[in-house]
């Protein structure tokens, strides 16, 4: 008896010594699938959307969408079998409903920041990941866009219900929100975010902002639409009303830092707006903490800051007025030499309080090329046996350096925020924020922050394609240097994203 001898090993014969060739004809045929949806032939079922009937196939249907495949292949689902399907879309995705149909057939969409939205609720609902990630990508490459028509906050609260796995969408989204929140408010639909993102937002540590005031001056035009909002409510009885406004006042209102504002500030808040005519109780007694922190009344502060709403009271954002950064701008980047550096000198006041009245003296210089440090020799006390050679060093990375000029009498804590711009959609934005906690003091006056920007970025034969180049002509680095005292109630520790 003879054995079949098999082999794993398949023999594929060389097509081009047998005068084979593939051939390919896709676009004819991705031509003949549009046809079909085109010319509505031969349909098998209709979907109605609103008020709009559109002839499908279900073959189609089901190879795009696994919603689709249970829908009408299931014999337990109640749309099995049927010929007319109805389905249940929200007005603004109906609007969308035939290009999100034609994309099962062609592969291809028109999308834009006013429909991109609608377009990604609809690919969620129908499981179809491709068209998802399509969505994603495309709002990750247009929040400056989305932002100058209204739409960021409808991006946001929609990113978080639909896809809040999808971290780098939701993170991007948020970082956008807390560095660029002064040009988001300069374009109408901001007041519109939800009073669980303001209540996020407020506990946020790395927030850039003018200053606290500022801030609350942003918060009072949010809270006046919130609450005309709710007033506007006729089926809310009016107890629920109220309710839901004193939630406003303590879920929301509580987290701005009124210790972080000067006397004068303060004083401005009592003498400001109608919402603290109508909340003078609460506005008083937030102003009044302020005061005691300026005042240094430490036992007093200790027990606010121990409160159960106090954690971050007394911790300073991101206050990007001249009082506490310095912007440096890295023009003609193109001629910019490997290695070399750009300096600049600024002042800040050495705490938050008002009685307080030194300044601190920083020496800042960046290094948007890398670092060299060069051949040096390391002189022996004793004998010139004990001299050592050291060798040039090269750093690549894009670094800053800050340096203390100040006599520090004791070690003191500072945040240190460092925004870089960039471009999207031919608009400059804060890109990228790194922050640090550092501690100075006569013995320790230096502070390197590396890894600013992608050096790759940064090279002569990708300059023109970074994101981080702005300005007309797309040739220069910006960055913004924040330096703000932390105090012995500070808590830099912010909660996260819920």
């Amino acid at each position: 008896m003879q054995a079949e001898l098999k082999s794993d090993r398949v023999f594929q014969p060389d097509c081009s010594d047998m005068g084979l060739k593939t051939l390919y004809n896709t676009n004819s045929v991705l031509r003949k699938i549009a046809n079909l949806y085109a010319e509505r032939l031969m349909s098998d079922v209709t979907l109605v959307v609103g008020e709009n009937r559109y002839p499908a196939h279900r073959i189609i249907l089901c190879a795009s969408s696994d919603v689709f495949q249970v829908m009408l292949m299931n014999a337990t689902w109640r749309e099995f079998g049927d010929a007319v399907i109805t389905l249940q879309e929200e007005e603004r995705c109906q609007g969308v409903f035939p290009q999100f149909l034609r994309y099962m057939y062609v592969g291809k969409m028109t999308i834009s920041v006013d429909t991109a939205v609608y377009i990604l609720k609809l690919a969620d609902k129908y499981n179809i990941h491709d068209l998802v990630q399509i969505c994603i990508n495309y709002m990750k490459l247009h929040l400056n866009k989305a932002t100058a028509k209204g739409h960021f906050v409808e991006w946001l609260h929609n990113a978080l219900q639909i896809c809040p796995g999808r971290k780098d969408l939701i993170s991007m989204l948020e970082n956008y929100l807390k560095w660029n929140l002064e040009r988001i408010v300069s374009y109408p639909g901001w007041e519109q975010l939800s009073p669980g993102l303001m209540n996020w937002l407020l506990q946020q540590n790395d927030l850039v902002v003018r200053s606290e005031f500022r801030l609350y001056e942003l918060v009072e035009v949010w809270f006046r639409y919130q609450r005309a909002q709710i007033e506007g409510r006729s089926e809310m009885r009016e107890q629920d009303r109220e309710s839901a406004i004193n939630k406003l006042i303590h879920g929301v209102l509580v987290h701005i830092r009124f210790a972080m504002m000067s006397l004068p500030q303060l004083a401005n808040v009592l003498m400001s707006g109608a919402s603290v005519r109508m909340l003078k109780e609460f506005y008083v007694g937030r102003v009044a903490d302020g005061m005691n922190f300026h005042s240094h009344h430490l036992e007093i502060v200790g027990a606010i800051r121990a409160s159960e709403m106090g954690e971050l009271q007394f911790t300073p954002r991101l206050y990007s007025s001249d009082l506490w950064s310095l912007e440096i701008a890295v023009d003609y980047f193109h001629r910019v030499e490997k290695y070399s550096s750009v300096a600049s000198i600024f002042f800040t006041p050495t705490s938050f309080s008002d009685v307080d009245e030194e300044s601190n003296e920083w020496d800042v210089e960046f290094f948007p090329l890398g670092v060299r440090y060069k051949p040096a020799q390391l002189i022996g006390i004793y004998s010139a046996a004990t001299n050592r050679e050291i060798p040039e060093c090269i750093i690549r990375t894009a670094r800053l350096r800050i340096t203390s000029q100040s006599a520090m009498r004791t070690e003191c804590r500072y945040m240190v925020g460092v925004l870089i711009c960039g471009m999207m959609n031919d608009e400059e934005y804060v890109r990228l924020c790194h922050v640090r906690v550092a501690y100075f003091s006569s013995d320790h006056r230096v502070l390197n922050i590396d890894n600013l920007i992608p050096i790759g970025e940064l090279q002569m034969g990708t300059r023109k394609y970074s994101q981080y180049m702005v300005g007309e002509d797309q040739n220069t680095i910006r960055i913004k240097v924040v330096i703000v005292p932390l105090n012995r109630f500070s808590n830099v520790f912010a909660p996260p994203s819920e």
